[in-house]
């Protein structure tokens, strides 16, 4: 989804973030590596990705949409 041309400027370099591995399971004293720990994600697969815990990983919900988009 393009936010920017769903909602013009407010919208605009606007994107969820994932956390491969989730924040509580890490430290207290933990930095996150944007490069190394986020993906981006629309906020719809963002929402799938925790439909379990733990969340899918990426690949697996990739899977499920390839599966689903496949089976129509």
């Amino acid at each position: 989804m393009n936010f920017k041309k769903a909602y013009g400027t407010i919208g605009e370099s606007y994107i969820y973030v994932h956390h491969l591995s989730p924040l509580a399971n890490r430290g207290e004293k933990y930095e996150v590596d944007p490069e190394k720990d986020l993906r981006p994600v629309c906020p719809n697969c963002h929402a799938m990705l925790h439909r379990k815990d733990p969340p899918f990983s990426i690949e697996e919900l990739q899977g499920i949409l390839e599966q689903n988009r496949s089976s129509k």
